[in-house]
């Protein structure tokens, strides 16, 4: 299942025009429960569309499922997820059948992979850049510029960032678009061990990798969930809701 869906529920109805208020009743209370799942409504219409109820979910049906009227349809909340081919009736049935092939591309697919840099910050290395700082003899930069209040500006800058790049070591990480913001380079390592295990086929040592993964996702989410409510009460709203891509 693609990386970017938490669940895959699929709910099968038969509806009457009294069901749609407890269609939508029910599907708003599993998308609360798990934003991020793909939900797939199918089952017998009975002439009942959800396009007004459910104005976010597509209907992917296009071929008649009962002689030459379309009763069975199929809802999901992602657009382009499937293809509709028509197939015979299975046994006595009075309902054609329809085959649905995927066509969904996973995010990773449609994204590219991207890289961001960063400065990996330790105590040693903000000691080393104060020695640099205290070593550095301001005026040389300065008197260079006079009065030129923008050259000084600009010096002193490229100066301060040489520093840094000298003193403090950068570290390039790719990007993933599919990962979740609480997806670290932590959880990665143990899930990388997951797979290496499983393919070696050490039944014991994939169930304590698997142990070990469900303590550090949790402690993850938790560490991520600390991170936005901080945003939150600092009302800082651009950051909360911009797009988040893990690396590793």
């Amino acid at each position: 299942m693609p990386r970017e869906f938490s669940h895959a529920i699929a709910v099968v109805v038969y509806v009457a025009e009294t069901v749609c208020d407890v269609i939508h009743s029910t599907i708003a209370r599993l998308q609360t429960q798990h934003p991020d799942a793909f939900i797939a409504i199918s089952g017998d219409f009975n002439h009942v569309t959800l396009d007004s109820t459910l104005p976010d979910f597509h209907q992917f049906v296009s071929c008649p499922t009962r002689k030459n009227r379309t009763l069975d349809l199929l809802y999901a909340n992602v657009r382009e997820a499937y293809t509709a081919t028509p197939l015979p009736p299975l046994g006595k049935s009075d309902h054609n059948l329809v085959l649905f092939m995927p066509q969904y591309k996973r995010q990773i697919q449609r994204q590219s992979t991207t890289k961001r840099s960063f400065r990996k910050w330790s105590p040693e290395a903000a000691e080393a850049l104060r020695d640099c700082f205290e070593c550095t003899d301001w005026s040389v930069l300065q008197e260079a510029h006079g009065e030129d209040i923008e050259g000084v500006t600009h010096c002193t800058t490229d100066y301060l960032n040489f520093c840094m790049d000298v003193v403090i070591p950068t570290r390039t990480l790719r990007c993933f678009p599919n990962n979740k913001p609480w997806f670290t380079s932590n959880v990665m390592d143990i899930l990388n061990r997951k797979k290496r295990a499983f393919k070696d086929g050490d039944g014991d040592k994939l169930k304590r990798v698997q142990r070990e993964l469900k303590v550090h996702l949790r402690e993850a989410k938790e560490d991520n969930r600390r991170k936005v409510e901080h945003k939150l009460q600092h009302n800082n709203m651009r950051e909360v809701w911009e797009p988040h891509l893990n690396c590793t």
